[in-house]
């Protein structure tokens, strides 16, 4: 028994010690572009200001799909009302994506010619690799299976439109 400990044990602190040792990919990308020391407090801002306003973005988000729930579950269905949020959930999802951009954008200023051309490498390579096949857009972060039910209100879903006209159509027939 205690040699099966010992095992699981060692197992645990190896598996432990390569999660920690990869590379980040971000500084991997950052320490490419060789920034100055001033550059690289301008990134940090930029990434965090991006970051705190994604945070109030998302939280919009959440609230506006809540109501469409709501909307969705009444005893009646108001069309009018159920187009207005899909509008405000889909210019939300934009600013989302704008939000993102306007820091790629911000970033980029801080560059010079040669790091410019690096980073602007760098992240067409991230877009094509993730979910990037529309310009400018940052793909949203990758959720696991166990995360998606508690992410579901913070997230935006591209499909969502298409959700709800199904429920939609499924509502008035019954109706």
């Amino acid at each position: 028994m205690k040699n099966t400990l010992s095992i699981f044990a060692v197992l645990v602190f190896f598996a432990a010690s390569s999660l920690f040792s990869q590379p980040d990919p971000q500084r991997m990308m950052l320490k490419k572009l060789n920034l100055t020391d001033t550059q690289q407090e301008q990134f940090e801002k930029s990434t965090f200001d991006m970051k705190k306003k994604q945070i109030e973005l998302g939280a919009k988000l959440a609230t506006l799909k809540l109501e469409m729930h709501r909307l969705m579950t009444a005893e009646t269905l108001d069309k009018a009302a159920i187009e207005n949020k899909m509008k405000e959930i889909a210019t939300q999802q934009i600013a989302l994506r704008m939000n993102h951009l306007n820091a790629w954008s911000e970033k980029n200023k801080v560059l010079n010619a040669d790091q410019q051309k690096i980073w602007k490498g760098m992240m067409l390579r991230h877009m094509q690799n993730s979910k990037g096949d529309m310009p400018g857009c940052m793909p949203e972060p990758k959720r696991g299976r166990m995360q998606r039910p508690m992410m579901h209100g913070l997230q935006g879903d591209d499909d969502m439109p298409q959700q709800m006209e199904i429920k939609i159509e499924k509502k008035i027939n019954k109706e």
